[in-house]
């Protein structure tokens, strides 16, 4: 746990470097989620299908981002859940992102870093089996992960917002689909290494 505040607290700084460049807050509400393992499936309480993968775990993230370079940022997100079995869950999470391609109103980053992935603990539900993922006490479960990553996609509404869509790693054997709005604090290259979004489309 140490290592991850630490890990978050140095790239908080790093972003605090360039808050005079471009930089923006998003907000986004988690949906379906699709887990790729099977370990619990059976538990799932909100499932979409008949096994348990596909489920809803609604929730909230919250993220901010800054641009070290045109094509290149950080970014930190805060994730709030109810996750597949009715407990509370989420995770802060710090990813370097790269551009992979600005074409006329559309966007597509890719995200790669790491996370701290809690739960409200599932071992009191009849039928759970450790997974040998989480380690926690009676009341939390929680799993460092070195790597977890992000696949966005963006679309221009306007000079400053965007729609925004995420695939996003919300556990280590999940991904979710969540969408929201994203809004530009400023769009401004504090180096003068040219324009993100030029002609203005991000």
């Amino acid at each position: 746990m140490s290592r991850f505040f630490s890990l978050l607290a140095f790239f908080c700084g790093f972003c605090f470097m360039f808050t005079e460049a471009q930089s923006n807050i998003n907000v986004k509400i988690n949906t379906i989620t699709y887990q790729f393992t099977n370990n619990n499936v059976q538990l799932a309480k909100m499932k979409l299908s008949g096994n348990g993968k596909l489920a809803f775990e609604p929730g909230l993230i919250f993220a901010y981002e800054a641009f070290a370079t045109p094509t290149a940022s950080l970014k930190i997100n805060m994730a709030l859940l109810i996750d597949k079995v009715q407990k509370f869950a989420g995770f802060p999470q710090v990813l370097m992102r790269f551009r992979l391609f600005n074409a006329y109103k559309h966007s597509m980053t890719l995200g790669v870093g790491s996370a701290f992935y809690f739960r409200q603990t599932w071992a009191g539900l009849q039928g759970y089996e450790d997974e040998n993922i989480y380690n926690g006490d009676n009341d939390w479960q929680y799993h460092f992960a070195w790597l977890s990553g992000e696949l966005e996609y963006n679309y221009y509404l306007s000079k400053m917002s965007n729609l925004s869509v995420s695939l996003s790693l919300i556990n280590p054997e999940s991904i979710g689909l969540s969408v929201g709005y994203k809004y530009w604090i400023s769009k401004k290259s504090k180096r003068k290494r040219g324009c993100i979004s030029c002609p203005s489309f991000h």
